[in-house]
């Protein structure tokens, strides 16, 4: 039973749930995949749920960390704005090789399909709930005439638009745009993300 084993095991695990989603991942891949006994998955994380509880807390917490560290600083300067907020929380998402649009973190958020409600509650639970209260702290705090209600529901739709914009869309934003846009521009779409979500937090509600 080694550590290099085990890092095999998660390599493999995290590629696969990427790739082919968490229904259509089995055991038997992973390990085939990590040159490993597929026992080793029930000895190290009980079982495919645990093993993918764990690829998914441990891909998860680099954009938390860096999404932490830009509120701790807006609070430190003092002054910030709903945009400024907004993009502390955007920003992340697309600003580093290891969580670019369409790899980990967002293939595996994509990849838990209705089936797996119960599960993706759980892990949206654990792993951003506490990251999204600090969100929504300082955004009450610049946009003291929101409710909180409304800031909850404007959070939740900007989950979508985050997860949509991690798909591909080249095709269709080529058509839409008249050929001018094919949505590669990662620069653009989070000035445009940003604009959009700040423009939504900061809206009266009707």
């Amino acid at each position: 039973m080694s550590i290099e084993t085990r890092d095999r095991l998660i390599q493999a695990a995290t590629e696969l749930f990427c790739r082919k989603g968490y229904a259509n991942t089995s055991i038997r891949e992973i390990a085939q995949a990590a040159q490993a006994n597929s026992a080793l998955i029930k000895y190290y994380f009980r079982d495919k749920e645990g093993l993918f509880k764990h690829v998914f807390k441990e891909v998860t917490a680099p954009l938390n960390q860096a999404r932490q560290e830009r509120f701790a600083l807006l609070k430190e300067e003092g002054g910030f704005s709903a945009e400024s907020v907004v993009r502390a929380w955007i920003e992340p998402m697309f600003g580093s090789d290891a969580l670019a649009p369409c790899t980990a973190a967002s293939s595996l958020s994509l990849g838990l399909t209705a089936q797996y409600g119960q599960l993706s509650d759980q892990l949206i639970t654990q792993v951003y709930d506490e990251i999204n209260e600090q969100f929504l702290g300082l955004l009450q705090q610049c946009l003291p005439t929101v409710s909180r209600e409304a800031l909850v529901w404007r959070l939740y739709f900007l989950v979508g638009a985050v997860l949509t914009a991690t798909r591909s869309r080249s095709s269709s934003m080529l058509r839409l745009s008249g050929g001018r846009l094919d949505g590669t521009d990662y620069q653009q779409l989070v000035e445009e993300l940003v604009a959009f979500a700040s423009a939504g937090f900061a809206a009266e509600a009707r």
